[in-house]
């Protein structure tokens, strides 16, 4: 179906077959994969006069830069990885290589990220609320059948890492990040992106005041 592209200001029209609205990382590879398949009459827009959307660097007038989202890949996709080298290159000249140091402001304290396996650093009340919650989850998911699977993100949380994590870190940081309750948001893509929480480790950790990375 062709499609009517009016530029801002509006000085031409143009038709085309297969418009691509975003140059962002999905846009750039709709457009990639077109121009594999040899399609000829399609074309990608975007607000901004350089690509990347919500993956780019701005770079101020001093030097600083300022990334528009974060900047983190997550992918076990060969297609995928190989458009990603084909664009950026391979090898530590292209790809800088650092090891995450992350805390997390709360309570009046750092607590290492991820915070659900770094309980050791809260104060007494909260570590108990926490590892209760741990216990409880751990209970609940044993006791849970393999087709009882969690129907949103909340439902994970509480499956994984019980009502303390939830209620002190997990729902009110996920709002921050997502800008929607956890209720809402289904669990499908949560993949290698949200730290599990194994009980015997978290309580180890507590009683010995060690932190665990990761």
């Amino acid at each position: 179906k062709s499609v009517c592209v009016s530029r801002h200001p509006v000085m031409s029209t143009e038709t085309v077959d297969i418009l691509v609205i975003g140059a962002g990382p999905t846009g750039l590879g709709a457009a990639a994969r077109l121009h594999q398949h040899g399609h000829k009459n399609w074309k990608l827009i975007d607000a901004f006069e350089e690509a990347g959307g919500l993956a780019c660097t701005d770079v101020t007038p001093e030097g600083f830069l300022f990334d528009m989202g974060g900047h983190v890949i997550f992918s076990h996709f060969a297609f995928f990885d190989q458009l990603i080298d084909t664009a950026v290159g391979t090898g530590p000249e292209n790809w800088n290589t650092l090891e995450r140091v992350s805390y997390v402001w709360i309570r009046d304290r750092w607590v290492p990220y991820p915070f659900q396996n770094n309980l050791y650093n809260l104060d007494l009340e909260d570590q108990i609320a926490c590892i209760n919650g741990v216990i409880e989850a751990t209970k609940e998911s044993a006791r849970a059948r393999p087709e009882d699977k969690p129907k949103n993100f909340d439902e994970w949380i509480m499956r994984v890492m019980g009502k303390g994590i939830a209620d002190l870190f997990m729902r009110p940081y996920n709002f921050k990040v997502w800008a929607i309750p956890t209720t809402l948001m289904q669990c499908d893509w949560l993949g290698e992106r949200v730290a599990t929480v194994d009980a015997k480790t978290v309580v180890e950790n507590v009683l010995r005041q060690r932190p665990a990375v990761g």
